[in-house]
């Protein structure tokens, strides 16, 4: 199970293409931890108008289409 610790500390496995991998990697007895989605944004190098990217292709936590 990925913990927010697992995210920060490793953040070259939570680089995520899409917001499908995103949600899988979120999932906790099959509902999406809300904590570690935020915690995929905090390791973002990407970022648009302030608000940090949590994937590089698809919808974006950022409110764009990337």
């Amino acid at each position: 199970m990925t913990t927010e610790n697992d995210i920060i500390m490793h953040p070259e496995l939570h680089q995520h293409r899409d917001f499908i991998e995103v949600m899988q990697c979120c999932m906790v007895n099959g509902a999406i931890d809300l904590a570690l989605e935020a915690a995929h944004e905090r390791i973002s190098d990407r970022s648009n108008g302030g608000v940090r990217c949590d994937v590089s292709s698809g919808p974006c936590s950022c409110g764009a289409w990337h």
